[in-house]
């Protein structure tokens, strides 16, 4: 487990299930944070090879999905999902976070962000990478406040980058611009 801040951060099991069904359902994670192309959960079942499969990446040390708890409490607070974008030797990676609709406004992203930053670029035992980045829809300024609460600084908007569910649309998928923020770790 990595922690710090009040958090932890521990490969999922079968127990977050429940809650992370109900943050895949909630309108907001709906909104703006479940892309078009990513088939969401509709039961606990179905939840079951994420599970495995995020447990199996992390203890190969590759990237995954890891579950954020409060303190010693085992309960699913949110998630914390990392990948690479580009090559491995460029160190550069992407972080996407999710917090439950019953534990938002705490400050559950913003330490989750910043012991996870740390694991990845600063701890002995994580992957040592020179640049962190995150985006999020234009429209969702709550996770703007949370990433550059995290000191990510803000870089720019990637136009038309995040195709998300929207009823109203053609298709039922709108593009949004994206708000892009990073942090160096190494100049």
């Amino acid at each position: 487990m990595i922690r710090g801040e009040g958090i932890g951060l521990r490969v999922p099991v079968p127990a977050d299930r429940q809650r992370w069904l109900e943050l895949a359902h909630d309108p907001e994670q709906r909104r703006f944070g479940t892309p078009a192309f990513i088939s969401v959960p509709e039961t606990v079942e179905d939840l079951d090879e994420r599970i495995a499969e995020a447990g199996a990446r992390f203890e190969a040390g590759e990237p995954s999905t890891l579950t954020i708890v409060e303190g010693d409490d085992p309960r699913f607070v949110g998630n914390l999902a990392w990948r690479r974008d580009a090559p491995a030797p460029l160190r550069i990676c992407e972080i996407g976070y999710s917090v439950h609709p019953d534990s938002r406004g705490r400050g559950v992203a913003v330490r989750a962000i910043k012991v996870f930053t740390r694991w990845l670029t600063l701890d002995e035992d994580g992957p040592r990478q020179a640049r962190v980045q995150l985006d999020h829809s234009v429209e969702n300024i709550a996770s703007c406040r949370v990433a550059l609460a995290a000191g990510f600084e803000r870089e720019g908007v990637r136009r038309a980058y995040l195709p998300l569910p929207d009823a109203a649309a053609p298709g039922g998928v709108r593009r949004h611009d994206v708000c892009l923020h990073g942090l160096a770790v190494e100049a």
